[in-house]
Formats: structure tokens, sequence, C-alpha cells
């Protein structure tokens, strides 16, 4: 009987070669704890997606900026030092390798919320506009971020796709 399609492994265009074409998509998991790290619930987490066999697993938000988080318990590497580890490396780390242990591929998703950051969470969102999310009255009106901060955030998503590099997930998601 011919292999499935699905369990062919498959190279992308950067070079990445997964060993099948089965992906978990990013969802927000709301684990870290109070100072914003990954946790063993991370790992546990991840370890058991990775026994599940599928190729490539990408994770939750992982934000730049603790000012502005997606939800509660988002994990935030903020600040994200140019060189150098962050606080919580070793959790990173570890969520890295149990994600990573059956030779899938673990992608991390770097974010920033920017206008999609609920009242609750932030009530002073930041965005490249003013223009507030419509959605259920759940958003403040975000301010413009101005363009040094702009260029902030560029080196907060270049400083935070080192630090995954670093810890051992296999890729980004931006």
């Amino acid at each position: 009987m011919p292999e499935s399609p699905l369990a062919q492994s498959l190279k992308l265009p950067c070079g990445a070669v997964l060993p099948n074409r089965l992906a978990k998509a990013a969802m927000t998991e709301g684990l870290a704890d109070d100072q914003l790290h990954a946790t063993h619930r991370h790992e546990t987490l991840y370890g058991r997606w990775s026994n599940g066999g599928a190729g490539l697993l990408i994770t939750g938000n992982v934000m730049i900026d603790q000012r502005v988080l997606e939800r509660p318990g988002n994990v935030a590497i903020d600040p994200a030092p140019a060189e150098g580890e962050p606080e919580g490396m070793a959790q990173l780390r570890a969520w890295a390798e149990a994600g990573t242990r059956k030779g899938n591929h673990l992608w991390m998703q770097i974010s920033h919320a920017g206008r999609q950051s609920p009242r609750y969470v932030t009530t002073r969102p930041m965005g490249p506009s003013a223009v507030q999310l419509s959605l259920m009255g759940n958003y403040a009106r975000p301010r413009a971020l101005t363009e040094p901060e702009i260029l902030d955030f560029i080196q907060r998503f270049a400083n935070v796709a080192r630090i995954a590099k670093e810890a051992g997930f296999t890729g980004v998601q931006v």
C-alpha cells in the first residue's frame, strides 16, 4: 500500500524539512506564571503534542511587550536583551526540548497584541494606528505608535527570534 501523502516529509522554501504534513496551529494557552515566563505546564502540554506525531507544532502567542498582552497568562520575553539570555531561559529551553522530543519542529509564535488587547488586560493599548477594534466593546481605543516605538518593536521581534533559536525552538512564526 502506498504511503499516505500526509505521512510524507515536506521541505519548506526556508530549507526546513518537516517529518510529515501534520501541523498543530497556534492556539493561545494562558499557562505563563506571574512573571509571564513559560512553566512546566508548557513542557507537559507540548511534550504530549510532540508524542502525538505532528511534524510541526506552533506555540501560542509569545509576546514581545509585557504591557500589551493578548490575554492573561501569555508568555512574554520582555525585556528581550540584544545579547545574552532573558529571565526564564531555562523554562524556554525545557519547553523547546519537550516540544521537539519526537523529531518534529516547534515554532514559537512571536506576537504583539496591538489593538487586540482586551480592556481587562490592557487599559491603554497601542498599535499602528488609533483605530479601535469594534468587537462587543471589549477593546479600548489604542494610541498610535511613534516611529521610534515601531523601530523598537522591530528590534524586539528580532531579539525574541534569536532567543527562541538559542532556546531550541526550530523556527518562529511572526
